[in-house]
Protein backbone atom coordinates (compact mmCIF):
# COMPACT_ATOMS: atom_id res chain seq x y z
CA UNK A 1 0.00 0.00 0.00
CA UNK A 2 1.09 3.48 -0.74
CA UNK A 3 2.12 5.86 1.98
CA UNK A 4 0.86 9.00 2.89
CA UNK A 5 4.11 10.93 1.62
CA UNK A 6 3.82 8.78 -1.77
CA UNK A 7 0.27 9.83 -2.06
CA UNK A 8 0.91 13.50 -1.11
CA UNK A 9 3.68 14.06 -4.08
CA UNK A 10 1.02 12.06 -6.51
CA UNK A 11 -1.00 14.83 -5.72
CA UNK A 12 1.11 17.74 -5.75
CA UNK A 13 2.78 16.48 -8.72
CA UNK A 14 -0.42 16.31 -10.86
CA UNK A 15 -1.34 19.80 -9.54
CA UNK A 16 1.96 20.96 -11.23
CA UNK A 17 0.99 19.19 -14.15
CA UNK A 18 -2.42 20.81 -14.37
CA UNK A 19 -0.80 24.77 -13.08
CA UNK A 20 1.92 23.96 -16.52
CA UNK A 21 -0.90 22.77 -18.82
CA UNK A 22 -3.12 26.27 -17.94
CA UNK A 23 0.27 28.42 -18.56
CA UNK A 24 1.15 27.37 -21.95
CA UNK A 25 -3.21 28.02 -22.75
CA UNK A 26 -2.83 31.29 -21.43
CA UNK A 27 0.27 31.91 -22.96
CA UNK A 28 -1.14 30.65 -26.35
CA UNK A 29 -4.24 32.74 -26.17
CA UNK A 30 -2.48 35.86 -27.30
CA UNK A 31 1.08 34.88 -28.62
CA UNK A 32 -0.09 35.37 -31.81
CA UNK A 33 -2.44 38.02 -31.88
CA UNK A 34 -1.04 40.99 -34.07
CA UNK A 35 -0.13 43.79 -32.11
CA UNK A 36 0.61 46.19 -34.74
CA UNK A 37 -2.22 49.35 -35.26
CA UNK A 38 -2.13 52.61 -37.77
CA UNK A 39 -0.59 55.35 -35.93
CA UNK A 40 -1.17 58.98 -37.48
CA UNK A 41 1.82 61.33 -36.81
CA UNK A 42 1.77 65.01 -38.34
CA UNK A 43 4.18 67.43 -37.38
CA UNK A 44 2.47 70.99 -37.19
CA UNK A 45 5.34 73.32 -35.95
CA UNK A 46 9.29 72.67 -35.45
CA UNK A 47 11.12 75.41 -33.88
CA UNK A 48 14.88 75.07 -32.38
CA UNK A 49 16.71 78.51 -30.71
CA UNK A 50 20.15 78.30 -29.30
CA UNK A 51 19.63 79.02 -25.34
CA UNK A 52 22.31 78.43 -22.60
CA UNK A 53 21.61 74.92 -20.86
CA UNK A 54 21.55 76.26 -17.14
CA UNK A 55 21.51 72.43 -15.77
CA UNK A 56 24.92 71.25 -17.51
CA UNK A 57 27.04 74.29 -17.96
CA UNK A 58 26.49 77.67 -18.73
CA UNK A 59 26.90 76.76 -23.05
CA UNK A 60 24.79 78.21 -25.58
CA UNK A 61 22.78 74.40 -26.74
CA UNK A 62 19.94 73.98 -29.17
CA UNK A 63 16.70 73.27 -27.81
CA UNK A 64 13.97 72.52 -30.27
CA UNK A 65 10.30 72.83 -29.92
CA UNK A 66 7.91 70.42 -31.87
CA UNK A 67 3.98 70.70 -32.03
CA UNK A 68 2.08 67.54 -33.38
CA UNK A 69 -0.50 65.63 -34.06
CA UNK A 70 -1.46 62.23 -32.79
CA UNK A 71 -4.54 59.94 -34.35
CA UNK A 72 -4.69 56.13 -33.20
CA UNK A 73 -6.76 53.91 -32.48
CA UNK A 74 -5.24 51.41 -29.65
CA UNK A 75 -8.19 49.75 -28.32
CA UNK A 76 -7.60 46.24 -30.40
CA UNK A 77 -4.30 45.92 -28.54
CA UNK A 78 -5.94 45.40 -25.18
CA UNK A 79 -6.98 41.96 -24.43
CA UNK A 80 -7.62 39.83 -21.23
CA UNK A 81 -4.15 39.78 -20.83
CA UNK A 82 -2.71 43.63 -21.32
CA UNK A 83 -3.31 46.33 -18.24
CA UNK A 84 -2.11 49.30 -19.57
CA UNK A 85 0.09 50.79 -22.56
CA UNK A 86 2.83 52.82 -22.44
CA UNK A 87 3.28 54.78 -25.79
CA UNK A 88 6.17 56.81 -26.39
CA UNK A 89 7.20 59.12 -28.92
CA UNK A 90 10.81 59.31 -30.06
CA UNK A 91 12.36 61.68 -32.99
CA UNK A 92 15.82 60.21 -34.12
CA UNK A 93 18.30 62.39 -35.92
CA UNK A 94 21.95 62.10 -36.97
CA UNK A 95 24.57 64.92 -36.16
CA UNK A 96 28.49 64.80 -37.04
CA UNK A 97 29.42 64.57 -33.72
CA UNK A 98 26.96 61.03 -32.78
CA UNK A 99 25.31 58.73 -35.68
CA UNK A 100 22.08 57.63 -34.07
CA UNK A 101 20.45 60.40 -31.49
CA UNK A 102 17.37 59.52 -29.54
CA UNK A 103 14.62 61.86 -27.67
CA UNK A 104 11.66 60.91 -26.35
CA UNK A 105 9.34 63.63 -26.96
CA UNK A 106 6.27 62.50 -25.64
CA UNK A 107 4.92 59.67 -23.36
CA UNK A 108 1.15 58.66 -22.25
CA UNK A 109 0.00 55.53 -20.05
CA UNK A 110 -3.40 54.34 -20.81
CA UNK A 111 -4.77 52.00 -18.68
CA UNK A 112 -7.67 49.24 -19.67
CA UNK A 113 -11.34 51.28 -19.55
CA UNK A 114 -9.86 54.27 -20.58
CA UNK A 115 -10.09 55.88 -23.98
CA UNK A 116 -7.75 54.10 -26.08
CA UNK A 117 -9.00 56.03 -29.33
CA UNK A 118 -6.64 58.90 -29.47
CA UNK A 119 -7.04 62.31 -31.41
CA UNK A 120 -4.41 64.87 -29.79
CA UNK A 121 -4.15 68.29 -31.84
CA UNK A 122 -1.32 70.56 -31.55
CA UNK A 123 0.70 68.79 -28.91
CA UNK A 124 3.73 70.64 -26.99
CA UNK A 125 6.31 68.15 -26.54
CA UNK A 126 6.65 66.95 -23.13
CA UNK A 127 10.46 66.61 -22.38
CA UNK A 128 12.95 69.68 -23.25
CA UNK A 129 14.49 68.42 -26.42
CA UNK A 130 18.19 69.17 -25.94
CA UNK A 131 20.95 69.05 -28.54
CA UNK A 132 24.89 69.13 -27.86
CA UNK A 133 26.11 72.15 -29.08
CA UNK A 134 24.25 74.43 -32.34
CA UNK A 135 23.94 71.72 -34.61
CA UNK A 136 20.22 71.29 -34.59
CA UNK A 137 19.35 73.52 -37.03
CA UNK A 138 21.86 71.30 -39.78
CA UNK A 139 19.72 68.27 -39.46
CA UNK A 140 17.90 67.75 -43.04
CA UNK A 141 15.59 65.42 -41.62
CA UNK A 142 14.31 63.27 -38.34
CA UNK A 143 11.84 60.85 -37.94
CA UNK A 144 9.48 60.31 -35.24
CA UNK A 145 8.54 56.88 -34.13
CA UNK A 146 5.59 56.06 -31.85
CA UNK A 147 5.96 52.68 -29.55
CA UNK A 148 4.42 51.32 -27.95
Amino acid sequence: MNSVVSRVNAVFAFTLSVLAGLTVCCFLSTAFNDYRTKVDINTVRVLVKNLPDYGVSKEKNDLGYVTFDVKADLRPLFNWNTKQLFIYLTAEYETKANTLNQVVLWDKIIQRGENANLEYKNINTKYYFWDDGNGLKEIGRASCRERV
